[in-house]
């Protein structure tokens, strides 16, 4: 059939009107008329498939990466998808929060250049001269080869090849590739998940060795090789941060910095107290929260993070005023009884929920810094906070995402009356 997309999805996708109900289409942009074809048709809405843009955006990009499977907005204008992904931010909020637009202030938004990771996630397909590394197709486990992708660095596009070949020649069945890099590209770690075929462990180990400054190879949960350095330095705001490849970090060279002198700026508003650095990773938040002079207690689960964290804090002059408790932050939040002044979540994308929102809502005295990759998970954690006696003092996107239509968010939130 032939339709017209009136706008976009939350979830990037392109939406149109026809008969058979709601129609959503990846891979394409307002005003564009679609030659689409049903894929799945549900009671009142169906997911479809572009065959061909009739009528094209002026803000549709072309070249090889506009195709790139790992980045579901690389045809859309920079400066175009990031106005998209603001409009779309107020209005998950309004939504799923019954947040209207103006509470969030002027909304600035930070943008991005490209080759902006230094995290990245592959997939790995067949064997030997079957190998394929790449990511996978929109919506499916097949793995599309990666030709070029401008999220990552061209020393990283340039290597890849050889990391295939070299996944081929040792007989590894590896499912997954992660990689992490310095900001400036010169070295990098590598995991790779084995898929069974644990005896081919060494071999591929010996081989990513010649590629890579470290090398971890995995079945499971179990390390089967480690060779060469366990950690990256990375350097942020002047502060050095131990790196390994399993623990999160934020993914954009260019935003780390914004995002921690942000953090760093807004807590600095709060006279120096205890300061709740909640899912804090390997200690980024931590690290701005001691700039702005309080004292630290982070909250961690994993145990790279953790480990990777602690040898921070043996690095920092003051490191003495950081706590660091390895242990869900649901469980803490139960157990420990402290009130901090101010606290930074960083929740994975599923959110905080709403009883561990309302519990944190409880405890901090003065001020919380939401972290946020998710608007809609965001959307409800806010509802539950601003019942909770909070009002928001501002919010600022970044588009950590570029090429993408996900988005970052910082949204400040005081205690009425704590001023």
């Amino acid at each position: 059939m032939l339709v017209t997309i009136e706008k976009l999805a939350p979830t990037g996708e392109g939406i149109t009107r026809t008969s058979e109900g709601v129609g959503f289409i990846p891979g394409v942009l307002p005003r564009e008329e679609v030659e689409a074809e049903i894929r799945e048709l549900k009671k009142n809405f169906w997911r479809g498939e572009a065959l061909e843009i009739q009528k094209r955006s002026p803000k549709r990009l072309s070249g090889p990466h506009a195709t790139c499977a790992g980045c579901d907005w690389a045809y859309f204008d920079r400066n175009a998808a990031l106005d998209a992904k603001r409009s779309l931010f107020l209005e998950t909020m309004e939504r799923i929060g019954g947040l209207p637009p103006g509470v969030f202030g002027p909304l600035p938004a930070e943008s991005s250049p490209a080759r902006y990771r230094v995290r990245s996630r592959l997939h790995v397909s067949g064997m030997g001269s079957h190998t394929v590394l790449g990511y996978f197709a929109p919506r499916s486990h097949w793995v599309e080869p990666l030709t070029d992708c401008e999220a990552l660095s061209r020393q990283t596009v340039e290597l890849l090849p050889r990391i295939r070949d070299a996944i081929a020649s040792s007989g590894a069945r590896v499912a997954e590739v992660s990689l992490l890099e310095t900001p400036d590209s010169l070295h990098r770690l590598g995991r790779f998940l084995l898929d069974g075929n644990a005896a081919a462990a060494p071999l591929l180990a010996a081989e990513m060795i010649s590629l890579l400054d470290g090398v971890r190879v995995v079945e499971g949960e179990q390390v089967l090789r480690q060779e060469g350095e366990p950690r990256l330095m990375v350097e942020v705001c002047g502060r050095t941060f131990p790196l390994s490849v399993d623990t999160f970090f934020q993914a954009n060279k260019y935003l780390v910095g914004r995002l921690y002198e942000h953090v760093r700026d807004l807590a600095r508003e709060i006279p120096a107290g205890r300061a709740l650095d909640a899912f804090g990773g390997n200690g980024l938040f931590a690290g701005a929260l001691l700039d702005a002079g309080h004292r630290v207690t982070t909250v961690e689960a994993g145990r790279s993070a953790v480990r990777d964290a602690q040898a921070a804090r043996s690095l920092w002059s003051d490191g003495q005023s950081w706590d660091i408790v390895a242990s869900p932050v649901s469980s803490f939040a139960v157990r420990d009884s402290t009130d901090f002044d101010l606290a930074v979540v960083d929740p994975p994308r599923a959110g905080l929920g709403r009883e561990l929102a309302a519990l944190l809502a409880q405890r901090i005295r003065r001020c919380i810094l939401y972290v946020s990759c998710e608007p809609a998970t965001l959307a409800r954690d806010l509802t539950t906070i601003l019942d909770s006696n909070y009002q928001i003092l501002s919010a600022r996107l970044y588009d950590q995402f570029e090429g993408t239509h996900r988005v970052e968010a910082i949204v400040a939130l005081e205690k009425k009356g704590s001023a």
